[in-house]
């Protein structure tokens, strides 16, 4: 026969474990959705960093241009 006392001390361990395994996997979903946001982050600081460097390259151009009229 099982101890009373031993069963509620091992169903208590295993509630604190399940919730330690919820908060574990919400953790974990939160960290891959910012991780998914960083990769998009960073692509459209690429684009805008792309961006940039042809309008510079441009308004070189367009000022060469206008300086020789």
């Amino acid at each position: 026969m099982e101890d009373p006392a031993e069963a509620d001390k091992l169903l208590k361990i295993q509630m604190e474990l399940d919730e330690s395994s919820i908060i574990f996997h919400k953790t974990i979903d939160g960290l891959l959705a910012r991780g998914e946001k960083l990769d998009s982050l960073v692509e459209k600081s690429s684009d805008l960093n792309k961006a940039s460097k042809m309008f510079y390259k441009r308004a070189r151009k367009t000022k060469t241009c206008c300086s020789i009229l």
